[in-house]
């Protein structure tokens, strides 16, 4: 596997249960842009927590969000109904305790 899909996909694994980041965040983290964060996940995220990564406006691609929705609701994010995505004020992760769970803390800095 390639050495930054590695990194994106540590990454994505460390984010906690019960919060999500973007793929903004993670590029940030990372040190790519988030497009390429969505190709590798779309690639190889089936093995990472992939629903808690999600775009700036907090919404996952409609053929997602049925899955994601469930995956969210057994950690704890409450979304509403006929909410579009998850509230990023309320579960966004916190980027440094975040890093240094991924072991990426020295990227972050």
């Amino acid at each position: 596997m390639h050495e930054m899909t590695e990194m994106v996909c540590q990454a994505v694994r460390a984010i906690p249960p019960g919060r999500v980041a973007t793929y903004g965040d993670v590029a940030e983290l990372v040190g790519c842009t988030a497009r390429q964060v969505g190709r590798i996940l779309a690639i190889h995220g089936a093995d990472t927590p992939w629903w808690r990564v999600v775009n700036a406006s907090g919404r996952l691609p409609p053929h997602l969000m049925p899955e994601a929705r469930r995956r969210w609701a057994a950690e704890g994010i409450n979304v509403e109904q006929d909410a579009a995505g998850v509230p990023l004020r309320r579960y966004r992760a916190e980027p440094k305790p975040w890093a240094d769970r991924a072991g990426l803390a020295d990227e972050y800095d």
